[in-house]
């Protein structure tokens, strides 16, 4: 619409000289000179400047439109009111809808107000108390609202499209930021559970073959066929090992590969779990009571933590007694595993992944996790698990 200012400016000037070489005067009653010429000039190049900021600040070149609107231009050239309508229309398309229904409100008040007084305008002859002066004046009021009303409308409903329009692009936005965090948050969270199954099979499965291998050593010469056994446990183990690390790795393969989906270990598995350690030399002795769950879930989470205090045993208290025992009952499961090693030495070592797995595993079942030495010597873990999961 601000293209409309640089004819409106022609026009203005034109009438402002034409009215001055006629020898007329302003509807504030002096006469037209060259320097009526150059206000005029100067007015409306000013307003045709001011245009061009209307995106940037619409409020501004409203209120600097109103108040130009009052010099007293000549009332011929009918293009006065043009700047005021293009600033309504920059308030209510590039501003907001509120803004733009206050900028009418104040602009056809103190309009309707200047016309009245005959302050400016072409109906300043209410001075004379004719009555068809009068209609006239009513009349131009009428139409000058009628205008302002149309410019007002236009602005704000093509802002409120172009509001609405941004909403939607912002919106949509936003759903793909928290998507993206959401499958941040979602990888960092499988990473971690797979962090802390790779930790709980390879450090088990390590320290039982170390454990088998320097038995093995120990027994070559003296008793080659028992150090033959034992090594071939150790590649049992490795084996073992290797395809749990490829089952959990598995998850990771592109869409469209079948992943191994193999059951995990659980409550039955504890027998031999038990097995495995005294095969790698550990004075084991495994007590469980009760009736072990169905809950899958529960029974692979007794199971790593039984699988990683015994490894921390068999790591830090190499020879020492270890006594593990798992209650089931109704209400939870109560694990318990004890050694009578250097259980001073075990703190510093023992308290980094493993010890932060059982606890975020127990946290599953709203169970708590107590580990540290005995006064009598050694070391002692204790878990106490729920038989229901939390959210």
């Amino acid at each position: 619409m601000a293209v409309y200012a640089l004819p409106s400016a022609v026009l203005v000037i034109g009438g402002a000289a034409s009215e001055s070489y006629q020898g007329r005067t302003t509807s504030w009653g002096l006469p037209y000179a060259w320097w009526w010429t150059a206000l005029a000039a100067a007015v409306a190049v000013g307003l045709c400047v001011l245009l061009t900021q209307r995106r940037r600040r619409p409020v501004l070149v409203l209120v600097v439109a109103a108040i130009a609107s009052f010099v007293p231009l000549p009332s011929t050239a009918g293009t006065e009111a043009l700047p005021v309508l293009v600033a309504l229309y920059g308030m209510g398309a590039f501003h907001s809808s509120r803004g733009a229904w206050i900028g009418f409100g104040a602009v056809a008040a103190a309009s309707s107000t200047g016309v009245m007084l005959g302050a400016a305008g072409p109906l300043s002859v209410l001075r004379n108390g004719d009555a068809l002066d009068l209609g006239l004046t009513v009349s131009a009021v009428t139409s000058m609202v009628i205008f302002l009303l149309i410019a007002t409308l236009m602005g704000t409903s093509v802002g409120n499209r172009r509001r609405y329009t941004q909403a939607l692009i912002d919106r949509a936005a936003q759903l793909v930021r928290e998507r993206d965090a959401q499958a941040r948050i979602a990888g960092a969270q499988e990473r971690s559970r797979i962090a802390g199954e790779m930790h709980d099979v390879i450090a088990h499965s390590v320290s039982v073959m170390i454990a088998l291998a320097e038995g093995a050593a120990a027994a070559s010469r003296s008793r080659p066929e028992q150090a033959a056994e034992t090594m071939a446990q150790v590649a049992e183990t490795g084996r073992g090992t290797l395809a749990e690390v490829r089952r959990l790795l598995g998850v990771l393969q592109e869409d469209g590969e079948q992943a191994d989906r193999r059951p995990q270990p659980g409550a039955a598995e504890l027998d031999g779990l038990a097995a495995g350690f005294r095969a790698a030399g550990m004075r084991l002795e495994y007590r469980s009571s009760g009736e072990p769950t169905d809950d899958q879930s529960l029974g692979l989470v007794v199971y790593r933590i039984v699988q990683e205090s015994l490894t921390n045993a068999l790591r830090y208290a190499p020879g020492a007694a270890v006594t593990a025992s798992v209650h089931w009952s109704d209400y939870g499961v109560g694990i318990e595993v004890v050694d009578d090693g250097p259980g001073a030495g075990q703190p510093s070592q023992g308290a980094g992944r493993g010890l932060l797995g059982m606890r975020e595993r127990a946290a599953l079942y709203a169970g708590t996790v107590e580990a540290g030495p005995r006064p009598e010597g050694g070391w002692a873990v204790s878990v106490m698990l729920r038989g229901g999961a939390t959210a």
